[in-house]
């Protein structure tokens, strides 16, 4: 009997115990041949010609994003497309659920989306579902049910004030009161307004249905998933003073991840921990195995628009000694996502509004206005260089590769979130239901180069998009390897960064010049470098590869960045 006990002790143990990676794999998201592409299906691609972008109109433009032909560099070489959310919801965002296990129709159907995940995995793209975990919508049934009656189970699905409990610290979010027929009051807490009320997340029957919710698409051929809010699953704001929330959260990830994984091993989960404070940050590196790298964002955008790279180095010296405590975990560099101003505009805060609606030069524009567009891409091209250099798997915001203006305007985030400019004369595939919405402000992106005009420049923005994807495909240092500062003499002055990035079969040296003169100094002592790629001409063929020697000249031109294989002669 004793021998019985054991065996099925030891079988309950292995049964609730995720399925970890073996020790050999390396998880797809630690070697992605490409960046990860942030998609507002809505704002993307439309299919039918309704003006509203659909799961079909993405399916139809996969192409763009990757071909599936490592041997052509066309496409962006996207190996993850994060899904912002598909599901039903109350509003035009999504991240107000009302059925976690349906797609939004105005988007498309279920088959629709099967034949989505299935045309990306032909192209070894991998499908990231954006989960709102959160809350949910007030049309959510959960909620219906909870507002008909004080006796209902779904009111412990969510977060009420009850009892005269005195919760936590004042500040993000409130309590909201609904009177039912019967006058009985349910007051409920929401982290982001009335609309979107928080779960229980204390509750393990809330907590068994969104493990169900993973499960049901993770079976449906979906790769990983992006946590909304994730430090808001247990709010301080919703809690009695004194709760260990950052612990609740991390255990409630934890726990989500481990039953994902019995699932699916290896799927990926990101975490949006919305806030430039490093230490908010990486208080959830063993958490998620990968998190929004908005510290180091903030330090590109100021650097490139103050075109100075002084305090950088140092401060992403400490960054990355954060995130690599963690050997598993990987950081995720961006830019902008639809909840900031995109890039472009926090560029060009400082320069004139012409420039600011858009980097394509037309023919009225003065000298001054042509001056202005020039510093600007070059600008782009810049952060561009320089977060998809660093340590990570970078992410790119739709549209950011265009040079897509964005900001909050009217008190509204839909400018953030314009339709994607396919081409000049308006056909298909183009958006136009936030033309039509009052809520853009005039003339925004009206100066966005399309894709069909980008592709045929070469100085684009789009082309230099296209060859540092090209680069990092052909680069695993680039994809897996370490961050160091090199100790040379003449690096790393105030205008120029510099930076080894080494995995087990290559090292490169990366080079980026914030500075308006020319930088130059020797290649160091018993090192030759192979010229891979700069800013100017994209990915070098293998003929144009000048082997430079101890003690050549090394010089890279104003606003320009390179990458070289360091080699031992």
């Amino acid at each position: 009997m004793s021998f019985l006990i054991v065996i099925l002790c030891s079988l309950v143990l292995t049964w609730i115990q995720p399925a970890p990676l073996a020790a050999q794999d390396v998880p797809w998201w630690k070697d992605a041949a490409g960046p990860a592409y942030q998609v507002l299906v809505y704002s993307f691609a439309d299919s039918d010609g309704n003006g509203y972008g659909d799961i079909r109109g993405l399916t139809q433009a996969l192409d763009y994003l990757n071909d599936g032909n490592p041997e052509t560099h066309s496409d962006l070489n996207i190996s993850a497309i994060w899904l912002s959310p598909v599901n039903p919801a109350s509003s035009y965002h999504g991240y107000d659920v009302k059925d976690y296990r349906a797609i939004d129709p105005k988007l498309g159907t279920m088959e629709d989306f099967d034949t989505l995940v299935r045309e990306a995995h032909k192209r070894g793209i991998k499908i990231i579902m954006d989960m709102v975990f959160n809350h949910t919508s007030r049309e959510h049934p959960w909620f219906l049910e909870a507002m008909k009656s004080a006796s209902s189970p779904y009111v412990n699905y969510y977060r009420t004030k009850q009892n005269g409990v005195s919760y936590g610290a004042s500040g993000m979010g409130r309590f909201y009161k609904y009177t039912r027929p019967d006058g009985s009051v349910f007051e409920y807490f929401s982290a982001f307004w009335e609309g979107m009320p928080d779960l229980n997340l204390d509750n393990t029957d809330v907590v068994n249905e969104l493990k169900d919710v993973l499960a049901f698409w993770i079976n449906r051929g979906v790769d990983g998933f992006r946590f909304d809010a994730a430090k808001h699953a247990f709010d301080p704001n919703e809690m009695p003073s004194g709760t260990p929330t950052l612990a609740l959260n991390k255990t409630f990830w934890n726990d989500l991840r481990r039953a994902s994984r019995r699932v699916k091993p290896d799927v990926y989960f990101i975490g949006e921990v919305l806030t430039e404070n490093l230490a908010e940050v990486t208080a959830y590196t063993g958490v998620f195995d990968g998190l929004f790298d908005f510290p180091a964002a903030r330090q590109v955008i100021d650097a490139v628009r103050r075109m100075s790279g002084t305090g950088f180095i140092q401060a992403y010296q400490n960054m990355y000694g954060q995130y690599k405590r963690i050997p598993a975990f990987q950081s995720a560099p961006l830019l902008s996502n639809h909840d900031q101003d995109r890039y472009i505009s926090s560029l060009l805060t400082s320069m004139s509004l012409d420039a600011i609606k858009g980097l394509q030069v037309e023919p009225a524009d003065t000298d001054v206005v042509r001056t202005t567009k020039a510093l600007a891409l070059a600008k782009a091209k810049m952060a561009a260089s320089i977060y998809q250099t660093l340590p990570g798997l970078p992410y790119i915001y739709y549209g950011e590769e265009l040079g897509m203006t964005g900001r909050r305007y009217k008190n509204d985030d839909v400018a953030r979130r314009d339709a994607f400019k396919w081409n000049d004369t308006g056909a298909l595939p183009m958006v136009n239901w936030m033309q039509i919405s009052g809520k853009i402000e005039p003339g925004q992106n009206s100066l966005t180069p399309s894709v069909q005009s980008q592709l045929k420049d070469p100085a684009s923005l789009l082309r230099h998009y296209l060859g540092l994807a090209e680069l990092r495909q052909y680069s695993p240092a680039l994809r897996q390897g370490n961050f160091v500062v090199p100790e040379w003499a003449g690096f790393n002055t105030g205008y120029l960064l510099a930076w080894i990035r080494e995995s087990d079969s290559q090292k490169v040296l990366v080079l980026h010049n914030l500075d308006s003169i020319s930088f130059t100094a020797a290649v160091p002592e018993q090192v030759q470098l192979v010229p891979l790629w700069n800013s100017a001409q994209g990915y070098l063929d293998v003929k144009n590869r000048k082997i430079l020697k101890s003690g050549d000249p090394l010089k890279l031109e104003a606003a320009q960045s390179a990458v070289y294989e360091i080699q031992n002669p």
